[in-house]
């Protein structure tokens, strides 16, 4: 090559270098010097969000101090898709994130009701009633407009009548009515939308609506890759579903997508450094005993019923649909003391997400930090010893007692309402919901362990209900406590004189049994005895009204007051028969005085009817809230004084004659080897209540006070199908050594900061 030529190149190469640099030049004058200012603000751009910090909810303790509901710390996932980026960076990063949650089996919520693997089918047995509504406006929005408009209906008009019937977990128990009705809408929504197939492989002979074409249409709608499994896709739609339905409501635009995480799975997340997934500090409700669950109650989301109702105490007091909040139990009742005021603050991150400053906001108007203040602390009445007394003896000894013994419940209560333990058997651990396969254990159990007998289980009183029969006919002036009534066996008159019930004689319990009768005797003879001809004799005198007068003065057919749902029951009479839809008929006045035919109560009834009956006649309303404290102790925000519903007014000779009937057959009668190592005198009352077919084993009943002298505390306790109430005097002995006995007499437990009462 000549010298001439390798010059040219040389100019070539010098040229192109040259136009290179020079466009390098102009670049950086562009970034620099003309779009210099605009490319540095997006560097150090910062976007300022407003965020809402729970407030920890208050403690509930005993009476004691002892801590029953307490809070843990924990740690939860919140996805916030504004910096998640594009469609197929987002779903790649909800992939991964995806996949490090089946790694670590970390589950995470996903309310889409369709089966998690193939063959897809709808799970919306599983689903409440607020689900089911959120899947209808998800059709809805994906444009099949005719059958979501008509499942909405259908769940909106199902919704109500359970509301109107006065069921109380209408949104949060599975519906099948409204599962099957919403599996129709959707099935014919996919033979007119989509050409789907009814049966798939694997399935049952009945068939279940194939949910496919679903994932394929929503699996379009969002855009996923061609790429994903059908595992991935099932998967990535819960997410995006859980989004969709954030986005179209503001009071649930937080995605929670996991809660309680570990620190092993925080650090992963970290590592991964994936867009969008947030960590957040936050707390864990967390029951500290196993017992009382019924009682304690638990903590969930607010339900669309709930949020939607007509006047929603959550949509009027500042709440949002992400909120935890009390379902049921004292958690439910003491809502306003333990929810506590959430916080707010202003966080703020650069363009990568990451948080380069937060502080909390200032009420405009106060100058006050608007940072969380924590709930108020709830003691109750309830003694956990006592409790844990109760419910240890019901599990032991229920199912000994017969072959049909069922469910129970057992109530203590003081003489001034104050409930310190109230058991249903069978029960639950409180800490249940967070375990999947104990909670459907118990869902599936058919003696229903969830129902709180003692405040809603009704049932007959039996004998027990005989005290109420004497002391109105005592105070009356319609008998005398030393009168002697003569049992013959068979409720009769003398001869010669007009019988107004017909061919109806119904007998004593003793007679039936071993074909005697007691002969003559005297009020407090006849409770121990329990002589059904001696209150036939004494209803006689009386007619129902005043039955009923007593009865509603002692609290049966009334509300005890209880901050539990209850159930207020019946009292036989024409207007209880009118309301049943039955004919009343003068011979029911005689089984009416014993307890017996339309008269129903519950245990907790029974257990205040009991102490308003040794107090000397007040009824007190039965509460379980004793004192509200502040959340550091420091203050007590309320203390729960008794209140009196009622006052009976009982000459103390009367009192003394029916208390002397209670006190004979705890002394001397079928209960008396139960109590007689007891360190107090009891006196107890019996009863027997047939239900069912005669084949089927009576309902045991069984109240009883302590001690006879000076008393304490009233005990009522019913087994469904138990026997006699003899059979259930073991389990109020144990409940009254538990109290009793000094070794097992609680000391009271002092938290730091209290305030000594």
């Amino acid at each position: 090559m000549d010298k001439k030529s390798f010059q040219s190149r040389l100019y070539v190469v010098a040229g192109i270098m040259g136009g290179f640099f020079l466009l390098f030049l102009a670049v950086l004058w562009n970034l620099q010097m003309v779009n210099g200012s605009n490319f540095l603000e997006q560097a150090t751009r910062r976007i300022l969000q407003v965020e809402t910090v729970d407030a920890v909810r208050g403690e509930i303790l005993d009476r004691n101090g002892r801590v029953l509901v307490s809070n843990r710390s924990t740690y939860q996932v919140t996805l916030e898709t504004s910096f998640m980026g594009k469609e197929a960076e987002r779903n790649d990063n909800l992939l991964a994130l995806l996949e490090l949650c089946r790694s670590e089996g970390i589950e995470w919520t996903d309310t889409l009701p369709i089966s998690q693997s193939a063959p897809f089918v709808f799970t919306l047995e599983q689903a409440t009633n607020t689900q089911r509504r959120n899947f209808a406006a998800l059709m809805e929005e994906m444009g099949w407009t005719q059958p979501a408009a008509q499942a909405l209906e259908q769940i909106d008009a199902l919704s109500e009548a359970a509301e109107s019937a006065g069921d109380s977990t209408a949104d949060s128990a599975p519906a099948d009515e409204t599962a099957n009705a919403f599996s129709t809408f959707m099935g014919e929504a996919y033979q007119s939308a989509l050409e789907i197939q009814n049966q798939v492989s694997g399935l049952s002979a009945t068939g279940n609506i194939s949910a496919q074409p679903l994932i394929d249409a929503m699996r379009s709608y969002y855009e996923l890759s061609e790429d994903y499994s059908d595992t991935d896709v099932r998967a990535l739609l819960g997410v995006l579903y859980e989004l969709s339905l954030r986005s179209q409501d503001v009071s649930t635009s937080t995605y929670v997508f996991a809660q309680d995480v570990d620190v092993r799975f925080i650090t992963l997340v970290r590592e991964h450094q994936l867009k969008g997934v947030k960590i957040t500090a936050t707390t864990t409700r967390e029951y500290k005993t196993s017992y009382a669950a019924h009682i304690l109650g638990r903590v969930g989301p607010i339900t669309g019923t709930m949020w939607y109702a007509e006047d929603s105490y959550y949509r009027n007091n500042g709440y949002n649909m992400n909120d935890l909040v009390g379902i049921d139990g004292v958690e439910n009742s003491f809502e306003e003391y333990l929810r506590g005021e959430d916080g707010q603050r202003s966080v703020e991150t650069n363009a990568a997400g990451k948080v380069v400053g937060e502080e909390w906001l200032v009420d405009s108007e106060t100058g006050e930090s608007l940072a969380p203040q924590p709930g108020d602390n709830v003691m109750l009445t309830l003694d956990l010893r006592l409790q844990e007394a109760l419910e240890e003896s019901l599990a032991q000894r229920v199912p000994t007692l017969t072959d049909m013994a069922e469910g129970a419940a057992g109530v203590v209560i003081n003489m001034e309402g104050e409930v310190l333990a109230m058991a249903s058997y069978p029960t639950y651990d409180p800490n249940i919901y967070s375990n999947t396969t104990l909670y459907n254990e118990a869902v599936s159990n058919p003696l229903r362990p969830f129902y709180n007998r003692a405040t809603q289980g009704t049932y007959s009183p039996g004998s027990t209900f005989k005290m109420i029969t004497g002391v109105a006919a005592l105070q009356e002036g319609l008998t005398t406590p030393t009168e002697e009534i003569y049992d013959t066996g068979r409720f009769q008159y003398p001869d010669g004189e007009h019988y107004p019930y017909g061919d109806y004689h119904p007998a004593c319990w003793y007679y039936l049994q071993y074909g005697g009768k007691h002969g003559w005797e005297n009020m407090g003879e006849a409770l121990r005895d329990s002589c059904n001809i001696f209150f036939y004799t004494l209803a006689d005198r009386m007619g129902i009204d005043l039955i009923n007068k007593y009865a509603a003065m002692f609290g049966l057919g009334q509300p005890t007051g209880i901050e539990l749902p209850e159930k207020t029951g019946y009292v036989a009479s024409p207007e209880t028969s009118k309301l049943l839809g039955q004919e009343w008929y003068g011979g029911l006045l005689l089984p009416a005085a014993i307890g017996q035919g339309d008269t129903l109560c519950t245990p907790l009834q029974l257990a205040n009817y009991i102490a308003t009956l040794v107090n000397g006649g007040t009824r007190y309303e039965a509460h379980l809230l004793k004192t509200v404290k502040s959340s550091d102790y420091s203050q007590v925000i309320l203390e729960k004084e008794p209140e009196a519903l009622d006052t009976i007014d009982i000459s103390q000779e009367n009192l003394d004659t029916v208390k002397y009937g209670i006190y004979l057959l705890g002394t001397e009668g079928s209960v008396a080897s139960y109590f007689k190592d007891l360190p107090v005198t009891v006196g107890a009352k019996t009863g027997t209540a047939q239900v069912g077919s005669e084949t089927a084993e009576a309902n045991a009943v069984l109240v009883c006070f302590a001690p006879y002298e000076d008393p304490e505390i009233a005990i009522a306790l019913v087994v469904e199908h138990g026997g006699s109430g003899t059979s259930v005097a073991a389990i109020a002995a144990d409940v009254l050594a538990a109290y009793f006995s000094a070794d097992s007499t609680a000391e009271t437990v002092v938290s730091e900061g209290t305030l000594l009462r």
